[in-house]
C-alpha cells in the first residue's frame, strides 16, 4: 500500500457548491474510486486549497491505471463536473502538486 498525497487550487467562491458536490459525491463515482483500489481518499480544504490523501493499494500508478481501465466514463463525467472548480491542478512544469511521504506513524 502506497500513501499519496497531493495539492490543487479551486476557484474563490467556489467553495461552498465544491464541498456540497462532494458531500453528494455520485454513488457510481465512490464505487469507481473503491474499486480502483484506493482507500481512506480524503480532502481537505482550507479556503481555495485542496489537499488529497489516500491509500492506494498496491500503489497510485496502479491505482490510476485501473481507474483509466475500468472508470473512463464516471471519471470523464466527473472532470467535465469539476472543470469550472479547478484553478490550478498542476506545478510550473506540468507535474501534478504531489507530496511525497516524509514520514508515518505506524499503527501497533
Amino acid at each position: 500500500m502506497e500513501r499519496y498525497c497531493f495539492t490543487f487550487e479551486i476557484a474563490a467562491g467556489t467553495e461552498a457548491e465544491y464541498d456540497r458536490l462532494h458531500r453528494e459525491i455520485w454513488p457510481e463515482m465512490a464505487s469507481a474510486i473503491r474499486d480502483a483500489g484506493y482507500r481512506n481518499y480524503s480532502l481537505f480544504r482550507r479556503g481555495t486549497e485542496v489537499i488529497c490523501y489516500c491509500e492506494c493499494v498496491p500503489d497510485a500508478a496502479s491505482c490510476a491505471a485501473r481507474m483509466g481501465e475500468r472508470h473512463a466514463d464516471v471519471r470523464a463525467r466527473w472532470n467535465v463536473l469539476m472543470e469550472p472548480f479547478i484553478v490550478r491542478m498542476a506545478d510550473e512544469d506540468g507535474r501534478l502538486r504531489e507530496y511525497p511521504l516524509a514520514w508515518h506513524l505506524e499503527d501497533e
